[in-house]
């Protein structure tokens, strides 16, 4: 059977790019075989994907045999990691599942939070793996029971995007809850901590697992890699920056000791979820609003994370709420952004209209900034000027229209809607920042 292309080719978001690609893949026996069976609706989702994604494309150019999996729904099962012996093979099954979520997220089949949710389930399970791959069996064994992992930032939060740092905090027990030696045991830890991350951050021929930022951690870089329990809860008790509150509010064990991070969790509790905020607490976050605002006045292009009416925006609105009133209402107490607002509807704080308005421009503002990333698996956040990349980008969100002009005005219509509901929301809240 003969599959007409060219109707399909003429529909995706960059036909002369695509066909191109297209034609090259095609000259592999074991592409070409899979590229003529994929039914209609598939190969819109493969134009789109190889038309968008040049990292993708040329991961299957690597790997034609890949193609087989357009169209599998992401989901990693029991043992399945149990054949990746060692990171070649961890890098290769990153971008196997990486199609899959791609797949999900072009064809708009899913939920877009499940996509969210899938790339960071990925992120876990890759950091989960590369302990055993970076560490003696026994020194896995130890480093598991000594040390937690705790993943904040949008793998906190299960937000992660396709080309988003890693933010990472390690803990371990406090010195007399071992009987070993306790330089052993420090000295342990940390040559673990710059295995891991030093395995994670390795680009090959094959990409990259993840950027590692460990900054986020007490005294930031200048701090040391791993503190025990007591030193870690002691200081935060001191603490009076507002950023490390927020970081805070989006954290969750990824790796180690689920025992060690429960008991820090629990800890944390009163420096993440106050009682009462004093007067000196609502002028340090009026002043990181005010900050906000003065940075993305002085940015170029549309930033969709930072900018005004961008994803941060309605972060920001969210996470003060959840600051203010988590400490009596336990379903705020989550790390999700759609769970937080979950949270501020049945607490009676945001009605059903709210809600559904801004989770609605929190999906659209993070599927924008997932196809900014999807093309060269870089962490970009900036909106292009040109009409040649913005329609691109509306294609392969699947804006509709009966011409490109049309596509375009509905594309710009949606961002700015989206972009006035965010910023409204952020206006809101605190005080209005000063000229």
């Amino acid at each position: 059977m003969t599959v007409d292309f060219d109707s399909l080719l003429a529909k995706s978001p960059d036909p002369e790019t695509t066909s191109i690609r297209l034609q090259h893949l095609l000259e592999d026996e074991c592409a070409s075989k899979t590229i003529n069976t994929l039914p209609a609706e598939l190969l819109t989702d493969f134009f789109t994907i190889i038309g968008t994604s040049n990292f993708l494309y040329h991961f299957l150019c690597r790997h034609p045999d890949m193609l087989s999996l357009l169209g599998e729904r992401f989901s990693i099962k029991d043992n399945e990691l149990e054949t990746v012996e060692d990171f070649d093979a961890l890098r290769l099954f990153k971008y196997q599942q990486l199609l899959k979520l791609t797949w999900m997220d072009v064809s708009h089949k899913h939920d877009y939070s499940e996509v969210l949710d899938g790339l960071s389930i990925l992120a876990e399970t890759i950091i989960q793996h590369s302990f055993k791959l970076a560490l003696e069996p026994v020194n896995y064994t130890k480093a598991c029971n000594w040390m937690t992992v705790f993943g904040l930032g949008k793998l906190g939060a299960s937000e992660l995007n396709y080309s988003s740092d890693v933010d990472l905090i390690f803990v371990s027990a406090n010195i007399e809850d071992t009987d070993e030696d306790i330089n052993a045991v420090q000295s342990l830890l940390i040559d673990s901590i710059r295995k891991i991350s030093h395995a994670i951050e390795e680009s090959t021929s094959e990409g990259f697992l993840y950027r590692v930022d460990l900054k986020l951690r007490p005294w930031g870089s200048s701090g040391p890699l791993c503190m025990t329990l007591d030193a870690t809860e002691n200081y935060y008790e001191a603490s009076s920056e507002p950023w490390e509150r927020f970081a805070w509010l989006r954290s969750r064990v990824v790796a180690g000791s689920e025992v060690i991070g429960a008991e820090l969790k629990q800890r944390m509790k009163p420096f993440v979820f106050m009682r009462s905020l004093s007067t000196d607490d609502l002028e340090r976050f009026v002043q990181i609003k005010n900050d906000m605002s003065k940075a993305r006045k002085r940015r170029g292009h549309w930033n969709v994370k930072l900018g005004e009416g961008g994803i941060r925006d309605i972060e920001f609105f969210a996470q003060m709420l959840q600051l203010v009133n988590a400490a009596e209402h336990e379903a705020l107490q989550k790390t999700n952004t759609l769970s937080v607002l979950n949270g501020l509807c049945s607490a009676g704080i945001l009605n059903d209209a709210e809600k559904s308005e801004l989770q609605n421009s929190y999906l659209f503002l993070r599927r924008l900034e997932n196809r900014l990333q999807m093309i060269d698996e870089r962490q970009t956040h900036d909106l292009p000027d040109s009409r040649k990349e913005r329609l691109k980008l509306a294609i392969s969100l699947r804006i509709s229209g009966e011409n490109n002009d049309e596509i375009l005005d509905n594309f710009e219509n949606e961002l700015f809607v989206n972009q006035s509901i965010a910023k409204m929301y952020f206006d809101r809240v605190l005080p209005q920042q000063s000229e």
